[in-house]
């Protein structure tokens, strides 16, 4: 998993270590699973509209697809410390709140962003993301 004597060979600034990819796309479904639990709240059954779902999921997958390597959401030291985890994660997912929202608001992407939809987004999504990523920083410890 996350040898240190390994090191993965980086992509820009993405690593490609079998593991940080995978670990990329699992967040991608956790993300997706976060605002398809905010459709069916709303009332719409988000397995009935697969594709309103990926429509809705798609500015924040994209927004963290952009922010969380940036910030250094798949750097080893973040990955194997749970203190480093909550900082990055939760600034990565305030962030991707406001970039997912922007991309949202555009003429390009229907939905729009309220300020209301935000704080929600901001604060639930802490909810999903952060245990899920707290867990793989849990288990990265643990594998060391």
């Amino acid at each position: 998993m996350l040898d240190s004597h390994t090191r993965p060979n980086p992509i820009g600034r993405i690593a490609s270590d079998p593991f940080v990819l995978a670990l990329a796309a699992a967040d991608a479904v956790v993300v997706t699973a976060f605002l398809g639990f905010g459709l069916f709240s709303h009332g719409l059954e988000p397995w009935e509209y697969p594709f309103y779902t990926l429509r809705t999921a798609a500015p924040f997958v994209i927004a963290w697809g952009i922010v969380a390597p940036l910030l250094g959401a798949y750097r080893r030291r973040t990955l194997e410390s749970v203190g480093r985890t909550v900082a990055v994660v939760g600034a990565a997912w305030l962030t991707v709140t406001l970039l997912g929202g922007g991309i949202r608001a555009s003429p390009y992407v229907p939905g729009g962003a309220p300020p209301e939809f935000l704080l929600v987004n901001a604060a639930l999504g802490l909810v999903f993301v952060l245990p899920w990523r707290l867990a793989v920083a849990g288990g990265c410890r643990w594998r060391r």
